[in-house]
């Protein structure tokens, strides 16, 4: 009896478990109806049910093969009195070949077909259907792949269709703010040449193109005619995202000169994972080689954590920043990858969450990225106007040096001046400076001719005065003479050193009878010179002049102011002899 009663309870409990999860109720037109715990499940071999097939509620305990058909049937009772248009949704799809029927159409679709084979057009699979009143109709169909995801669901096509206008509002700001951020980050990477702003970008890049792929939108814009590209985009796309994330690690934390914490491991461990991949692909399958990159998104996290501390410690100032910045995304990426691996999809929206997360971690980045920049700037800044203040400093400074260079060269160049016209010895202009006198004399006079006076003074017996008394005491005769002689140099009369014991008188606009006065005076100063080295011998001087009338007169005035001197010289020497033009 005991038996009886336990076999009744028994039986009572399977019907009604059978009855919730084979038969439920679409009561709210205005929401939709999760299918999933509702639907039964069973294997086979072929796409044809035998009957002998073991149905369960859950198929994560059947041990499906690639190959196999994964079949599944949901029954969904209507209480309304009319007929009620419905879509049969199959969202989060990952399925090869599908086939869905309601007992009336048969659509057969798949990841593995062109995107045209869906019934609606539109990421996830929905199938039209309608709900007779007070009335039931059963969904069955089967699935295949290497990878099963998917999530059952009933709703009428209104709200099918304003969930997708709100998911589309939503999906489409996030890849917009996505892409702004990329941007971003691009154009800084150009302006300032730091590898961390392109890591950064390639990373933002990946995650858009990861969940353009996972929304669906790829297979639908990008290759609707060639699915095979579903996987290889997938896998890309994934194994791209977690090797940017190393990468936005190494080159953010990078500073010169030094490594980061670990960089030599990030770095071979980012250069043997995609072949860690496809062995894990060939020889576990896809399935495993897809959530590879997923399962390590845990130690790469682990890892983050160890080289921001790390480097922390080490006085690395944007390592804070930076672990702050990728808090949220961090946290998100957490939350939706437990739901991934779980093959579920939670009340509180995953996807949403992640999007917050990243677009909270763009917004930290972009506030981190103009700090940056306005540090930049101001240090551009300062810098230029320190260089600016160096450049008139060194120019102040170049400008005095180039005033007291110049200086010493004018005055090195009226040393050098003077000492190319004067006479070492005596201080006199020297004969090139006569013959200057001369040329400028007749230089500067503006139409006509003009007279000048030539002189020749040659010392008498001055050869005797070195031999008696020693070329110094020459030398003194000589500079003594020159005494007298330098008081007559002006504007217009020059007295200079022609060579050896012989001295030149030039005097411009000067009559005959002038210049013989002037001679006569210098010729009794020399005379009276009283020099104790000549033990009280007088100096005695041959002169010899004549009048120059003209520029073409300049050279046989010469000869003849010389002929005249030697004239002097041989009248017994210590007087004066004026040449005249013709003699």
């Amino acid at each position: 009896m005991v038996r009886l009663k336990l076999f009744l309870i028994f039986m009572l409990y399977s019907v009604f478990v059978f009855s919730v999860n084979s038969n439920v109720l679409f009561i709210d037109t205005n929401e939709e109806l999760a299918l999933t715990e509702h639907a039964q499940f069973a294997i086979s071999n072929t796409s044809v049910l035998t009957g002998r097939e073991n149905w369960v509620n859950e198929p994560s305990g059947l041990d499906r093969k690639p190959t196999q058909y994964l079949h599944f049937k949901i029954e969904v009772k209507s209480n309304s009195s009319r007929p009620t248009p419905v879509w049969f949704n199959i969202t989060f799809p990952a399925i090869k070949h599908l086939q869905v029927s309601d007992g009336r159409r048969v659509w057969n679709t798949g990841d593995a077909l062109t995107f045209s084979t869906r019934e609606i057009n539109l990421p996830n699979y929905h199938f039209p259907s309608i709900l007779p009143a007070n009335d039931s109709v059963t969904f069955t169909g089967h699935m295949r792949g290497e990878i099963l995801r998917y999530n059952f669901s009933l709703a009428t096509p209104e709200k099918v269709i304003n969930d997708y206008v709100d998911t589309l509002q939503r999906d489409m700001a996030f890849f917009g703010a996505m892409a702004i951020l990329t941007a971003l980050s691009f154009l800084v990477f150009f302006a300032t040449r730091k590898i961390a702003f392109l890591s950064f970008a390639v990373f933002i890049l990946a995650t858009t193109f990861w969940f353009f792929r996972v929304f669906g939108y790829a297979f639908e814009i990008l290759w609707p005619q060639t699915p095979e590209l579903n996987d290889i985009s997938y896998a890309v796309s994934i194994y791209a995202l977690l090797l940017s994330a190393f990468g936005v690690i190494v080159t953010v934390l990078k500073r010169p000169g030094r490594q980061i914490y670990g960089e030599k491991f990030i770095k071979w461990f980012c250069y043997l994972l995609p072949l860690i991949g496809i062995a894990v692909w060939q020889t576990l399958g896809l399935d495993l080689a897809l959530q590879l990159p997923v399962l390590l998104f845990f130690p790469y996290l682990l890892i983050s954590v160890l080289v921001i501390i790390v480097e922390h410690k080490r006085g690395s100032d944007i390592a804070k920043r930076f672990a702050f910045a990728m808090l949220p995304i961090t946290l998100s990426s957490i939350f939706l990858v437990l739901i991934v691996l779980n093959n579920t999809l939670s009340t509180w929206d995953p996807v949403a969450t992640f999007m917050a997360g990243i677009l909270l971690t763009c917004m930290f980045m972009i506030v981190i990225t103009s700090n940056y920049l306005i540090k930049r700037l101001q240090k551009e800044r300062d810098a230029e106007k320190e260089v600016a203040r160096m450049k008139s400093e060194q120019t102040s400074i170049l400008e005095s040096l180039v005033k007291e260079r110049t200086l010493e060269l004018e005055q090195s160049n009226r040393m050098l001046a003077e000492l190319a016209s004067k006479d070492a010895l005596t201080n006199l202009p020297n004969r090139r400076s006569v013959d200057l006198f001369v040329d400028a004399s007749f230089e500067s006079l503006v139409g006509g001719d003009r007279n000048i006076a030539v002189a020749l003074i040659d010392l008498d017996h001055f050869k005797t005065i070195n031999d008696s008394f020693g070329h110094n005491v020459g030398d003194i005769v000589l500079k003594k003479v020159a005494n007298t002689l330098d008081a007559l140099n002006g504007d217009n009369m020059l007295a200079g050193r022609f060579g050896g014991e012989e001295f030149a008188i030039i005097a411009r606009d000067m009559d005959d009878n002038t210049f013989y006065n002037m001679l006569n005076n210098v010729h009794d100063d020399i005379n009276g010179l009283s020099l104790s080295e000549l033990e009280d011998r007088t100096v005695g001087a041959s002169i010899g002049y004549t009048m120059c009338t003209g520029q073409t007169d300049v050279v046989d005035a010469f000869r003849r102011a010389d002929k005249a001197l030697y004239i002097a010289k041989n009248k017994g020497r210590n007087c004066i002899v004026r040449a005249k033009k013709g003699e």
